[in-house]
Formats: C-alpha cells, sequence, structure tokens
C-alpha cells in the first residue's frame, strides 16, 4: 500500500515537472532574440520533456551522466541565445564540447554501481554510472564483473577517454597540440637515438674486452690451476690411492728447488700448482709446444749437474744462457777536438748586450755566463730605472713596479720585448731567451758561439757524472753537453719513452745512433735487448748481426706491424711472470730472481713512415705498449722527421711524456712536440731541447756526435763475441683483422670493411670523409673509393661531389 503511495506521487511530481518545463520552455522562447534562438530553447523544453518522461529509459542507458550533458545543452541554449554567432565563427569548439561530453561519459563508466544501489532496482545490475551507454563506452567489448576488470582492461577503458580528452584539446587549440606534438616526436626520436647509440656503445665495449681477453689469453694462475686440475684427474685414472695433500716448498726466485733435483720419468712430470701441491701429470700432454724446448740444443734445457736432472722451466724470453759477456772499450770512440769561446769574446758580448739595452733605456747588468759548446748563456740582472726625468719613462710608470729612494726595477717585459735590437746587435738571428733562469734570479740570453766546440760520446762517458750515473741506473744514455757546460745523462727507466722529432738534418737520426751505442757500451745481452724498425732502411741497419737484438732490424712496413704484435704478447707474457712471483714491476723481479728479465728497448726510426701504411694500428699497438710497458721494462724510442698531428696524435703524444726536439720549420711544430716555441730557432747539427718528464721547461742540449766508423767498430766487436745462441722473437703473422694490406685486392683489409660501415651510415661517401675518419693519406682513401666502386657499394662519381651510396 505504501509502494501504490510512492509510486502515485512519484508520477504526479512527472506530470509537474512537466508541465513546469513546458510553461518554462514558452516563457523563454518568447523572450528569445531570434528564430534560432526559439527553436535551440524548443528543443531544450523538449527534452526536459523527455527526460522526465522517459526516465527510466534515461537512467538506464546513460546513468549519472545524464547530469552533465543536461547542463552541457543547457549552456549550448544560453549560447545560442546570447550569441548565436559564436557557433558559426567557431566551430570547433561546439565540436571539442561535444567529445569532451562524450569523456565524461566514458569516465563515469570506469566505476560501478554500488551492489545495495543496484539491487534495489533490477535494472541497475552489472552498470556504471555511464549506465549502458558508458558501459559500452569505456569496456566494450568486455563486459566486466561487478567485482571490477582486469589490469589491461582498466588500461584499455582509461586510454580511450584520455584519447577524447587529447581530441577535445586538440579540436580547441591546434596550434598548442601541434606544438605539443612535435616536442613529443623530437623527444621520442632522441630517446631511440640514444638508446640505440648506447647499445651499440655497450656491444662494442664487450667486442672490446672478449678480444682483449682474447689476445692476452688465459692468466698464469688459470694455466696453473688447469694443469693440476688434469694431472689430478691422470694420476686417479692410473692410480686411486692418490693424494694432493703434500704441500710444495716456497718459490726461489722465480723456480721450485725442488725441480732441480727431480728425475725425468719419461712418461710422468712434476708440476706444482697454485695452492703449493705436488701432483704428476702426462708428460705428452704438457709438452705440446715445439718452442718450449731448444730442439737444436737440447742440452740447454737441462741443468748442468748430473744428467738427467729438469732445468728450470723459463719463458722464451728469460733463457739466457749464463756467459761472461765483455764490454767494448772506451778507446773505440773518437776523442772530440779541442775548442772554445776565447775570453775576450764573451766580454765584448757582454758589454754589447749591456750597452745595447742601456740605449733603450734598460739597465742591466751581467751577473752570470754559462760557456756552453754551442751557444753561451748570459745570465742578466735587472736593473734600476733613472728617475722620473730619464728616458727610462715606461720602466718608472710601470703599475706595480717595486720602488726604492724613487727608483724602479726593470721589469723582464721590457728585457724580452728587445730580441729583436739584441739579434741586430749581436749579428745574430737566432736568439733564444729564458726567464727566469733554472735556480738563479737571472734573465738568460743564450747567444750562439763564433766556434762551437765538438761534442763526442767519448766525451760524455768519461765525464765524472756518466761514471756515478751509469752505475745506479738501468738504462743509462750519454745523451750530450748541456748550454752551461754540464754533461746530461739521461736514465731510459725513468722517461719512461721518448719521442724524438726534427726536420731533415738537424741531428735527430744521430742522437738514435747514439742512444743505440751508449747502450750497446754499457750494458750486456743479459741486460737489455733492444728491437730496432728502420723504414729508412740505413739508419740502424748497420747494427744487423749485434746479440743484443731480440730481431734483424725491420724495414718493411708490414713486418713491422708484426713486430709490435709480438711484443704485445711478450708483454703480456711478463705480465704473468711478475704475477706468479707475485711483484710489481721488473726491478722487483730481478731483486729476488735467479734468472734476470732483461729489459726491451724498442726503436723506430721514422715514424711517419709506418703511419701513411698502417696509421690506426699502428697507433693502437705502440700506444698499448707505452701505456702498460713501463713495468715489464719495456721501453720506447720513436723518431719522425714530420711533427705534424697526423703522425704525433693526441695518444701517442698523451704516452710519451719526454720529448727531444731538434731543428724544426715552424714554431707550430715545435708546439706540437715540445708544448710551446723555441724549436723553432734551434741552430741544427745536434742542436737540441730536451723536455723530461719531471721538468716543466725544456734544456737546451748540444746532442753527441757519433760518426760511423765508430759504429761500425762497435757493432763489429759485439759481432767478434762468440757467446751462446740467443733466443730471437718472431713477427706475428697478419690476420684479417690487424690491417695489413698491399696494394691490390682488398681481401683482409680491416681499411675497406670499415669503409663499408661507413658506406652504411651515411647517404654520400667522400674521399676526405675517409680520410678524416680512417686516419689515412689521400692517395689510400682513393684506392679505397675505387674498391667501393669496384664493388658496387657507391656510385660513379663527379669531380669535386661527393659519391652516392648505392
Amino acid at each position: 500500500m505504501l509502494g501504490g503511495a510512492i509510486q502515485t506521487i512519484g508520477s504526479q511530481t512527472r506530470r509537474l515537472t512537466v508541465s513546469g518545463y513546458a510553461l518554462g520552455a514558452i516563457g523563454v522562447s518568447a523572450t528569445a532574440r531570434n528564430a534560432y534562438s526559439r527553436s535551440a530553447v524548443i528543443v531544450l523544453a523538449a527534452a526536459a520533456v523527455l527526460a522526465v518522461l522517459l526516465f527510466d529509459a534515461l537512467r538506464f542507458h546513460l546513468g549519472w551522466s545524464a547530469v552533465p550533458l543536461l547542463i552541457w545543452l543547457a549552456a549550448v541554449v544560453m549560447l545560442l541565445n546570447v550569441a548565436p554567432a559564436l557557433f558559426k565563427t567557431y566551430p570547433r569548439y561546439a565540436f571539442s564540447i561535444s567529445v569532451l561530453g562524450l569523456a565524461v561519459v566514458g569516465v563515469l563508466g570506469l566505476f560501478q554501481v554500488p551492489d545495495d544501489f543496484a539491487n534495489s532496482r533490477e535494472n541497475l545490475i552489472n552498470q556504471s554510472y555511464g549506465g549502458s551507454f558508458g558501459n559500452y563506452l569505456a569496456r566494450w567489448p568486455a563486459e566486466w564483473a561487478d567485482s571490477g576488470g582486469t589490469a589491461s582492461q582498466t588500461a584499455l577503458a582509461i586510454s580511450r577517454v584520455v584519447v577524447l580528452v587529447v581530441i577535445a584539446a586538440a579540436t580547441a587549440w591546434p596550434r598548442i597540440a601541434l606544438a605539443t606534438l612535435q616536442t613529443i616526436w623530437s623527444g621520442l626520436v632522441a630517446f631511440s637515438v640514444l638508446f640505440i647509440a648506447g647499445i651499440a656503445g655497450l656491444a662494442s665495449r664487450i667486442a672490446a674486452w672478449r678480444s682483449s681477453r682474447a689476445e692476452s689469453g688465459p692468466t698464469a694462475e688459470e694455466l696453473m690451476n688447469g694443469a693440476a686440475t688434469f694431472g689430478t684427474e691422470a694420476d686417479q685414472i692410473k692410480n686411486p690411492s692418490f693424494t694432493t695433500d703434500k704441500p710444495a716448498p716456497p718459490l726461489v726466485g722465480n723456480v721450485r728447488p725442488d725441480l732441480l733435483a727431480t728425475e725425468i720419468d719419461p712418461t710422468e712430470e712434476t708440476i706444482i700448482d697454485a695452492d703449493g701441491r705436488t701432483v704428476r701429470a702426462v708428460v705428452e700432454t704438457l709438452i705440446d709446444d715445439e718452442d718450449a724446448l731448444d730442439l737444436e740444443d737440447p742440452e740447454s734445457d737441462l741443468g748442468e749437474g748430473e744428467p738427467g736432472l729438469l732445468a728450470p722451466i723459463l719463458p722464451s724470453f728469460l733463457h739466457v744462457p749464463p756467459f761472461a759477456w765483455p764490454l767494448p772499450d772506451i778507446e773505440m770512440l773518437k776523442t772530440a777536438p779541442g775548442g772554445g769561446v776565447p775570453e775576450t769574446e764573451i766580454e765584448a758580448t757582454s758589454e754589447l748586450i749591456v750597452e745595447t739595452l742601456a740605449d733603450h733605456g734598460i739597465e742591466v747588468s751581467v751577473g752570470d755566463v754559462r760557456v756552453g759548446p754551442r751557444v753561451t748563456m748570459y745570465g742578466i740582472v735587472p736593473g734600476w730605472g733613472r728617475g722620473r726625468g730619464s728616458k727610462n719613462l715606461v720602466a718608472e710608470q710601470a703599475p706595480g713596479a717595486e720602488r726604492s729612494s724613487g727608483r724602479q726595477r726593470v721589469r723582464v717585459d721590457n728585457i724580452l720585448a728587445r730580441e729583436k735590437d739584441l739579434a741586430l746587435s749581436l749579428a745574430s738571428p737566432s736568439l733564444r731567451f729564458e726567464a727566469p733562469v733554472a735556480g738563479a734570479s737571472l734573465v738568460g740570453i743564450e747567444v750562439p758561439n763564433s766556434r762551437p766546440t765538438p761534442v763526442t760520446l767519448r766525451t760524455v762517458i768519461e765525464s765524472d757524472a756518466y761514471e756515478e750515473f751509469a752505475s745506479a741506473a738501468p738504462l743509462p744514455v750519454p745523451l750530450g753537453v748541456g748550454s752551461g757546460g754540464e754533461h746530461v745523462v739521461i736514465d731510459l727507466t725513468r722517461m719512461p719513452h721518448l719521442l724524438i722529432a726534427g726536420a731533415t738534418g738537424s741531428g735527430k737520426s744521430v742522437c738514435m745512433n747514439t742512444i743505440a751505442t751508449g747502450l750497446l757500451m754499457s750494458r750486456t745481452p743479459e741486460q737489455v735487448r733492444i728491437v730496432m724498425i728502420d723504414p729508412k732502411r740505413v739508419e740502424l741497419t748497420p747494427y744487423t748481426g749485434v746479440p743484443h737484438l731480440y730481431a734483424a732490424p725491420v724495414v718493411e712496413s708490414d713486418i713491422a706491424v708484426g713486430i709490435l704484435k709480438s711484443l704485445v704478447d711478450e708483454m703480456t707474457d711478463r705480465f704473468k711472470v711478475l704475477e706468479s712471483a707475485s711483484v710489481r714491476n721488473i726491478v722487483a723481479y730481478n731483486e729476488q730472481a735467479v734468472t734476470k728479465m732483461p729489459y726491451l728497448v724498442i726503436m723506430v726510426d721514422e715514424l711517419a713512415d709506418l703511419m701513411l701504411t698502417s696509421a690506426s694500428e699502428v697507433e693502437r699497438l705502440l700506444c698499448r705498449l707505452a701505456q702498460l710497458g713501463r713495468a715489464t721494462g719495456i721501453h720506447l724510442v720513436i723518431a719522425t722527421q714530420r711533427p705534424s698531428v697526423d703522425v704525433v696524435t693526441g695518444l701517442i703524444k698523451a704516452n710519451f711524456p719526454s720529448r727531444i726536439s731538434f731543428g724544426v720549420t715552424s714554431q707550430i711544430d715545435s708546439r706540437t712536440i715540445i708544448d710551446g716555441p723555441g724549436a723553432e730557432k734551434l741552430l741544427g747539427k745536434g742542436d737540441m731541447l730536451f723536455l723530461p718528464i719531471d721538468r716543466p721547461k725544456p734544456l737546451r742540449i748540444q746532442g753527441a756526435f757519433l760518426g760511423d766508423p765508430e759504429v761500425a767498430g762497435v757493432v763489429d766487436f759485439w759481432k767478434a763475441v762468440d757467446g751462446p745462441r740467443l733466443q730471437k722473437i718472431e713477427p706475428k703473422a697478419a690476420s684479417a683483422d690487424t690491417g695489413d694490406f698491399g696494394d691490390g685486392g682488398h681481401d683482409g683489409d680491416s681499411l675497406f670493411d670499415r669503409a663499408c660501415e661507413m658506406a652504411g651510415q651515411h647517404k654520400t661517401l667522400s674521399i676526405s670523409l675517409l680520410q678524416r675518419r680512417l686516419r689515412i693519406g689521400y692517395p689510400r682513401a682513393g684506392r679505397l673509393m675505387d674498391e667501393l666502386e669496384e664493388a658496387g657499394i657507391v656510385g660513379i662519381g663527379e669531380p669535386g661531389k661527393p659519391r652516392p651510396v648505392l
């Protein structure tokens, strides 16, 4: 009965509401401004009447979304009544508002009507707040249960609503939407590029790591563990009662002392593993390398005691038989003829310097004179100004100058500014200033001597400085005589690598011969081994046959690359020996080892020729040797007559901290070598600037001269020594990835492969691009371009234009 009353009241309320809407529509239409507005008002009134009459159907299909839709309809009617031309001028706003209304319905369709409210009305079961239309807009094609949809269904529904909102916003504000879209697209492209580059970089690092692991080979600990494991398994098969608990004696030098007294078994051999355990292994499985034994002299692999004793198993570079090596006599070298600068010349030059500067209002005095073989350094002491009435007004009015009783100290800049005036007065175009002189409050002026004093290698070797230095330095090198008359001797192990540059005829090759002969005069093959690479074929080849040489002088570029690769392997083997002995460097190893590890000096006379043929490979190998070779006793001495940036690259320069610059043609070349000017003013014929690793400024030195007869005498002496046969290093065979190539074809040419990769990254390809990226010369880049054309990778070129990539 109560339910019937409620239904009656609801129906009466609906009739009253319909009547109210009808009367309101009639009133509003009467006040409308035009027919268009009256029609819109009537439509709104009709919609309201239908909404009341069809309330149940509206509630089922639209749910609570009917409220914002009716509000939207009312707003549209009001706008048509107030500003009817608005929708004609901006129709996109009407469309945007309509789409936004659909988005509201979609949002309401995401939420489920509560169960208690839905159960009270049968037609609302499994419905959302947006009604059936909201269900379709948000949830189609899957109908969610009352417990809610899955994560993927919810994400799909939310994405639909977001799309509707984006469409509405883009329609209302198209310019802002276009700019936003462009920004998002640019961000996605940038992210994709960075992501791909990161993946490529990671892949290249992994490949480089794998190649380095493959090139360096297994460590000494891995080899020892592998040998011990194999020996244990073999003996367990032969003797089940085999055990490995027996401890081994400690390491003495580089071998186990118990190995020296072990009888050789024809089938088994004693091995000491990394944990100090003694194991037995089949000898046929261990001696599988013919290079491990000296087949021509098998007795050299056995000890000098009773027959059958097993000698220490040493690496090839340590297998130097004991021998009393003699040293050459100093009488093989020539003495320097007498000479020097007379005292009268020194006094005259000093007076001329003082008078010339005084003529320009600069008072100085000569405080020290250091006579050298090629130049004489005059130490200038700055004086005081003459007062305000004198002509030295510039010095007196200089800000920050010291004052003493109205007088001012002469500035150093004023002295340096008179370089050309001094050169004119002294009739010497090549003056060099050093301000200040190291260890003194002087301004040094180096003036060439009218009669230079010859400097020979014997002059430096017979000096007291060399005798004292050579007794302690592992690799003493007599370099020459300084500008102050002091003898300059360097230790190559402290450099640790030396870069020499200079123009043709400046004394570069003589310096290389001085370094090599200096080592041959003081060190035996047990102490140092030398590798000489001489593409010029005439400078280092006279040393052929010297027992110090680790290989015959190399004159071919492809063989030089193979030798450098073998030296990298040599360096790796040396590191394994140091690792097994638990020492840091060669000095600590030689202090405790029975068989000493010799130092290894690599000399290259003309780096430019190697860089022309295999620039990338030579640079990589030299940099690796320079970076890691110091600890293992490997030191490089490299010379070039073309100190340009394509020869002396940044990597090479960074790994050669000690440098020598002879006379060069330009200040740019001087800065390339010693990071500063000065080398362009050198006098040639051995006049050098030496920049060691421990000095900020270069030293001027007159290099020691060494004639061909002296070199031949030292070489003949070492050839006549009947010493034991020493092991030699062999060049590593060129592989497909080494960059060793000839003039014909591109099989196995890594440059061709890299050029193909560049073609895949560019739409056009030019010879200049190949030169820059591959660091090669124009002829080689032109041949590569011809090979690419023959392979069908690039098209036919036109003069002055890059070639299209097919």
